[in-house]
C-alpha cells in the first residue's frame, strides 16, 4: 500500500524521514520502469521487454513471471539480482506531476511507509531557512535524473514504432498445474532491424535507439532464470496465498497478460 503526498514545508517541517533499508514494498511488482540510462546494467541481470498501454511503448523490467511475486526479492526482503532499479533505490521518495503544471515535478513521499518520522530523530526534510534539507535535495536530484532516463526510453519507443521494430514476445510455461501462456511483452525484432536501410539505421543511432535495442536483445537470456524460479513457485499452494496476489494481470483461462500493467 502507497500513498504518496507532495513534501511542504506546512505539512513537514516537524518531521523526518530515514532511508529505506529493504524491498518488501516491491514485493508484488512483477515489472518496473526502467530509464534509457539504467538499461546497459539492468540487462546483465533483468530481462528487458516492452509495454504497450494505449498505444504507446515504454521499457520494463520483467522482475516476476506469477502474479504478485517479485522473484527478485528474498524473504529477508533483500535484492537479490545485480542490478536495483533506481526508482526502487529512492523510495519512499517519487517525483509526481504538478496537477497544474505537468512539466513541473514535485517530490513526494509515501506517507504510509515506516521510513516517515515524527519529529526530529531522523533525516530533516527542511533546513532552518526553510528550504530543503541537503540530503532531501540529493534525493530530488536523483529522482530527476531518473525521470530524464524515463523521457528518453519513451522518446526512443516513439522512434522505434515509428520503424516497426516491435514483435509479441509470448512465452509459455510449463508448470505443474499445466501449460500457462504469458502474453502482453514486446521485443525488438531482430529481423527487421537487421533488415533495415542505411538510412534508417542511421536515424535509429542519432535517436540513441541502437544501444536500447542490444540491451534488450541480449537481456532476453535472462528470462531463463525466471521460468526456473516460477516453476518452482508453481509447486507451492498458491490458492492458500490467494488473498495476498495480484491477479490483475491473469485472464479467466488462468493465463498471464502483461496487457494492463
Amino acid at each position: 500500500m502507497t500513498n504518496y503526498e507532495p513534501i511542504t514545508q506546512a505539512e513537514f517541517a516537524k518531521k523526518s524521514w530515514q532511508p529505506n533499508s529493504n524491498f518488501f514494498f516491491a514485493s508484488k511488482d512483477i515489472v518496473c520502469p526502467l530509464g534509457a540510462s539504467e538499461l546497459p546494467r539492468a540487462m546483465m541481470s533483468i530481462p528487458l521487454a516492452f509495454i504497450c498501454n494505449d498505444g504507446e511503448y515504454s521499457v520494463a523490467g520483467i522482475l516476476g513471471l506469477v502474479p504478485g511475486f517479485n522473484f527478485y526479492l528474498t524473504t529477508s526482503g533483500k535484492w537479490s539480482g545485480k542490478y536495483v532499479p533506481a526508482s526502487y533505490r529512492g523510495y519512499p521518495f517519487i517525483l509526481a506531476n504538478n496537477g497544474k503544471n505537468k512539466e513541473e515535478l514535485i517530490l513526494c513521499i509515501d506517507t504510509d511507509s515506516d521510513l516517515l518520522i515524527d519529529g526530529d530523530s531522523a533525516e530533516p526534510f527542511f533546513d532552518n531557512d526553510g528550504q530543503l534539507s541537503p540530503i532531501t535535495e540529493s534525493v530530488m536530484e536523483f529522482l530527476s535524473s531518473v525521470a530524464s532516463g524515463y523521457k528518453a526510453s519513451d522518446r526512443i519507443c516513439k522512434v522505434l514504432l515509428e520503424h516497426d521494430l516491435f514483435t509479441p514476445w509470448e512465452l509459455e510455461l510449463n508448470l505443474d498445474v499445466g501449460p500457462k501462456r504469458i502474453a502482453g511483452l514486446f521485443c525488438i525484432n531482430e529481423a527487421a532491424f537487421k533488415g533495415l536501410s542505411d538510412e534508417a539505421h542511421a536515424e535509429l543511432r542519432l535517436a540513441g535507439a541502437v544501444p536500447v535495442i542490444y540491451c534488450q536483445l541480449l537481456s532476453m537470456q535472462n528470462i531463463s532464470s525466471l521460468v526456473q524460479i516460477a516453476k518452482a513457485k508453481s509447486k507451492l499452494d498458491l490458492a492458500a496465498q490467494s488473498e495476498e496476489l495480484n491477479l490483475d494481470g491473469v485472464s479467466s483461462d488462468g493465463n498471464i497478460s502483461f496487457d494492463n500493467f
